[in-house]
Order: structure tokens, then C-alpha cells, then sequence
């Protein structure tokens, strides 16, 4: 809630002693104590009453108190997450009295400060929840306002997207290290080997399929999409008992046939429709598995993953350029499919994995594909209009374009798009031919 500050004699703002907690409970103690020293000389019955309300009321407005402290240790993790958050709300605080952004009260010596509060993610991000008053609109002033707060530990810490919510009511900023270097670079493919179904996408970032189902990335030719799928494909490969299938309309992956199985490679669009078709025969044929192992356990809410099947993957580069090689009827069935496929994958254990140069429902996939996408990955500027983002993460909320090989990225749990870097495979050359059949086989020896 909104509070107002007073400008003093030296032209400061600052908050009216009569709205502080601490200096009320001061009083109380005093109150309290003179009572109890006159007590101690007068011995009257309305003096104890009086002596046991008071300390009744220190020992209240004390336990209140506390327990507003343990609140916010508990909701933070930590003592140390506690103090930073509280910290950092009173040096933005102090920020936006500096600089006026805020609700100023016309020909007044008060001013209305919106409350703030801080959600420390760090090392991942922080979070920081402004209310927003009338006349208070400058999203962009006020970004700057606030990552101009934070010094020491967090002076690298700077805003990297913001919004304001959908009833109005209030601003959302993140702030990441802008500082630090998220880019994974594996140095052997051993590194790359992960869990069945779990993604590392960057240093600090890993996802799990069966809990995230469907990844998808947009950028531009040169943005580093087709790197980054690449490092994912490898990942996948050498899941044991994987089975990835893979749309190539451009025909970058055409040279895996040397030692990758023909029918889960397609390049024309019959053949991408009959694969995709084949893969939802095993949609089907795993739904019924699960079904006997959800009877056979008695335990509803089973996944082809909690029964241990291994991952099926379609992976389609460049969905839009597939879709242009299509007629009107083609498209309709692989729409279709993909839209079975995105629906009914995550219990039986097949995703999705898709890149595209634009966001735009016109040009790739549907808006009812994408709701089920839980991973998104922008990269670079994409179509440069905020429409792009929009249609990519359901609102504005990043701050615009990025340098090659950097973007956003949004994923369950988050409320906004964090920054992205892509996986880089040629620091230590693992970007070759030879690297990904070592990958495959390595999935096939399980």
C-alpha cells in the first residue's frame, strides 16, 4: 500500500514518525515502564490493571511483529535472502524519492510512495513489484530508476525486462546479472550427456521434458537457432533407447543418413506428414501402456516417464519454410498432427522441439500449438516489432532486441522472459558431424 512521505525543513522527504512500528512500540515500553516504577510505590488495583494492558499490549504489538519478520524469512528462504529484499526495497524506495518518480502531490510539501517489494532469485534474478499510481506510466524511466538501486553484491544486477499487469495495478521488473557470462561451453560431449529427458540450455538453466513438455526457439538465420538445436539434438541422442525424429525441410541435416536411421529423417512434406503420422501411432500405442501401468500400479497421474519409457522427439527446423512447401491440405494435417502430438505428448513421454524465424502465428505454427509450448526461446531481434514478442511470450515484457547470439527465454515458473545465450559448440569444436554420430551411438549402446 501507497504511503506518504513529508518534505521536512532541510527539503527531504521522509516518512512521518507517526506511521514507523518501532517508535510506537518505544513509546509502549515507556508508558509501560513508568507504569510499572509507579505501581511499584502506589499500590492501587486500577495501577495493575493498567500495568498488565500495557505489558499485554507490548508483548502483542512485539509478537506481531516477529512474527511479520518470520513471515518474510520464510517466504524469502533465508535470513540473508530477507535482508537483501528488505534492503533492496528501501534503496529503491530511496531511488524513486531522488529522482520523483512518483505521485507527487501538486503544491504540496507530501508525496505519495508506492510500495515495493523484492524477490531475491539470485543468482538467477531478482524480481521487483512496484504498485503503480496515477500519472506514474514512464516504464522505461522507472527501469532505469531501479537498476540504478542496487549497489555492492548486486551493482551488476540490472533490469532486463518489465510489465505492467494486466488489471494495471502494478509494475514487474526482473533484473539479472548482466555481468556474468551465461554461455555453456561444453568442453568433451561426456559434459553433454544428461538425464533422460533433462536439457541444458545454458550454464544456469536445465529443463526436465516430462515436466516442461515442448521447447521451441525463434530467431533469425545467423541468431545461433540451428547451434542450439544441435546442442540439444546431441543431448538427446544420447538418452538411451531415444527415439528422435527429424523434419528437414532445408536439408541441413541430410548428412546424418550416413549412420542415422532413414525413417525418422524427412525432407518433403509428404514425407514429414507420414513421419509425424507414424509418430502418433506411438502416442497411441503408449497411452494404452500407461493405461495397463496406472492399473497395474493402482496410482492414477502416471507418466510414460514415472514407467521408464525413454523420450520420443520430433524435432522441426524451420517449421514455416515446411509449411510453404505444403498445399492448403497438406498444412491442415500437419497442423493436425502436430496439434495431437502437443496435446497428448507430455503423459506419454513425446515433445516437441521446434525452431522458427518468426513468432507470428501466420508464419509457423498456430496460437493453440504454441499455448502448449512450455519452453520459449527468442533470439537476437526476431521480426524487430512487439508484436513478435508478443505472439512469443504472451506480452512485451523484455527489452528489446539483443546482440548475435543472445536472447530471452520463458519456461514454467516464471512470470517473466530471464536472458538467454547460446550454447556454444565450436569453443572446443564439438560442432562437427563426427561429434553427433558419437552421440547417437553412445545412445545406442544405452
Amino acid at each position: 500500500m501507497a504511503t506518504i512521505y513529508k518534505r521536512n525543513a532541510q527539503q527531504v522527504y521522509k516518512r512521518p514518525i507517526y506511521t514507523l512500528f518501532l517508535p510506537w512500540l518505544v513509546v509502549a515500553l515507556v508508558i509501560a515502564g513508568l507504569i510499572t516504577l509507579i505501581n511499584s510505590f502506589v499500590a492501587v488495583i486500577w495501577l495493575r490493571v493498567a500495568v498488565y494492558l500495557i505489558w499485554s499490549l507490548v508483548v502483542i504489538m512485539i509478537g506481531l511483529g516477529s512474527y511479520s519478520i518470520y513471515q518474510g524469512i520464510r517466504s524469502a528462504g533465508s535470513i540473508r535472502r530477507y535482508r537483501v529484499q528488505q534492503r533492496s526495497a528501501k534503496d529503491i524506495t530511496r531511488n524513486l524519492l531522488a529522482t520523483m518518480t512518483l505521485n507527487r502531490q501538486q503544491d504540496s510539501p507530501h508525496v505519495t510512495v508506492p510500495s515495493v517489494t523484492v524477490v531475491d532469485r539470485t543468482p538467477s534474478h531478482l524480481t521487483v513489484k512496484i504498485e503503480k499510481l496515477a500519472g506514474m506510466y514512464d516504464l522505461d524511466r522507472l527501469a532505469e530508476d531501479v537498476s540504478g538501486s542496487f549497489r555492492g553484491r548486486l551493482a551488476e544486477y540490472a533490469v532486463t525486462s518489465s510489465r505492467i499487469t494486466t488489471n494495471g495495478n502494478e509494475f514487474v521488473l526482473t533484473l539479472e546479472d548482466v555481468g556474468s557470462d551465461r554461455t555453456w561451453r561444453p568442453a568433451t560431449l561426456e559434459e553433454m550427456k544428461q538425464p533422460t529427458h533433462v536439457l541444458r540450455l545454458q550454464k544456469d538453466l536445465t529443463i526436465n521434458l516430462a515436466d516442461s513438455p515442448h521447447l521451441i526457439f525463434y530467431g533469425k538465420s545467423g541468431s545461433g537457432k540451428s547451434t542450439s538445436l544441435i546442442s540439444v539434438l546431441m543431448q538427446a541422442l544420447m538418452w538411451a533407447g531415444s527415439q528422435i525424429y527429424i523434419a528437414d525441410p532445408k536439408r541441413e541435416f541430410s548428412a546424418l543418413s550416413d549412420f542415422y536411421p532413414l525413417d525418422r529423417l524427412a525432407v518433403e512434406a509428404d514425407e514429414v506428414i507420414a513421419m509425424l503420422n507414424r509418430v502418433c501411432d506411438i502416442v497411441r500405442d503408449r497411452q494404452i501402456v500407461v493405461s495397463n501401468g496406472v492399473k497395474k500400479r493402482q496410482q492414477m497421474g502416471l507418466r510414460a516417464y514415472d514407467l521408464g519409457l525413454p523420450p520420443v522427439i520430433v524435432m522441426i527446423d524451420e517449421v514455416s519454410a515446411l509449411m510453404a512447401s505444403m498445399d492448403s491440405k497438406q498444412k491442415k494435417e500437419f497442423l493436425g498432427l502436430l496439434t495431437q502430438i502437443v496435446m497428448k505428448g507430455r503423459s506419454v513421454s513425446c515433445f516437441l522441439i521446434l525452431g522458427n524465424q518468426s513468432a507470428l502465428a501466420e508464419k509457423g505454427i498456430t496460437t493453440d500449438i504454441r499455448g502448449q509450448i512450455a519452453t520459449k526461446i527468442v533470439l537476437g531481434k526476431v521480426g524487430g516489432s512487439g508484436e513478435e514478442y508478443r505472439m512469443a511470450f504472451g506480452e512485451v515484457a523484455t527489452k528489446g532486441s539483443v546482440e548475435r547470439f543472445r536472447g530471452y527465454y520463458l519456461t514454467d515458473g516464471l512470470e517473466q522472459p530471464l536472458l538467454y545465450a547460446v550454447t556454444d559448440l565450436h569453443f572446443h569444436k564439438l560442432n562437427d558431424l563426427k561429434t553427433i554420430k558419437r552421440a547417437f551411438e553412445i545412445g545406442q549402446k544405452g
